[in-house]
């Protein structure tokens, strides 16, 4: 498609306008306000006191796919790397970024078990699990969570659109209200709850 420039100087392609583009912007951004503005403020703060209390006696491991798997991974980066300089460096791992264990399992056994063989293998009693997932009915994160609880392993889901399968079957959920297929809104506030989470465990207390 060709690239033209408008009476304004701005380049734009086929016969999208800067108001498009402006609408877009504008829709997308309150669409983020509102879900900010029912932001769950008391059950991240629960969650992050278990997250204090379980980093200390145990491993977290967390997960997720696409969006969510990159959330998962920022995570555990900025809580593991993050803690390098304590005297008590915390234990967690990302679930998501082992591609030759993650291909090995997708393909002997399935998809879905990508998650909860790994549990299987490295959980151990008292440990937490936690999973970011838009939909809350991702398979592979489903069966991590049953997993996770035939080994006392503490689940905490973070789900987006009406919370699916996880929102019930997780023992701690923060749920994300927004309307279903609203990716980027649920990512965007995921990663926000990242953040305040990893900001409240590497605050000194």
């Amino acid at each position: 498609m060709a690239t033209r420039i408008n009476p304004n100087g701005n380049r734009m392609k086929g016969n999208v306008t800067m108001s498009d583009l402006s609408g877009i912007t504008h829709n997308y951004l309150e669409q983020l306000t509102l879900a900010l503005t029912g932001f769950p403020t008391e059950e991240v703060l629960k969650v992050a006191r278990i997250l204090i209390k379980g980093l200390n006696e145990g491993t977290m491991y967390v997960a997720g796919n696409g969006g969510s798997a990159s959330t998962a991974s920022h995570m555990a980066t900025d809580l593991g790397v993050g803690s390098l300089r304590r005297s008590n460096p915390l234990r967690i791992v990302s679930l998501v970024d082992n591609t030759a264990v993650l291909t090995a399992t997708a393909n002997d056994l399935s998809f879905n078990q990508i998650f909860s063989e790994q549990l299987r293998l490295l959980g151990r009693k008292g440990d937490i699990l936690l999973c970011f997932s838009a939909s809350g009915n991702s398979m592979n994160l489903v069966n991590a969570v049953e997993e996770a609880k035939k080994m006392e392993i503490t689940t905490i889901s973070v789900t987006g659109f009406d919370g699916g399968t996880l929102r019930n079957i997780s023992d701690f959920n923060i749920h994300i209200e927004t309307a279903i297929g609203s990716y980027g809104i649920v990512e965007d506030v995921h990663s926000t709850v990242s953040h305040i989470l990893t900001e409240i465990i590497r605050s000194p207390r």
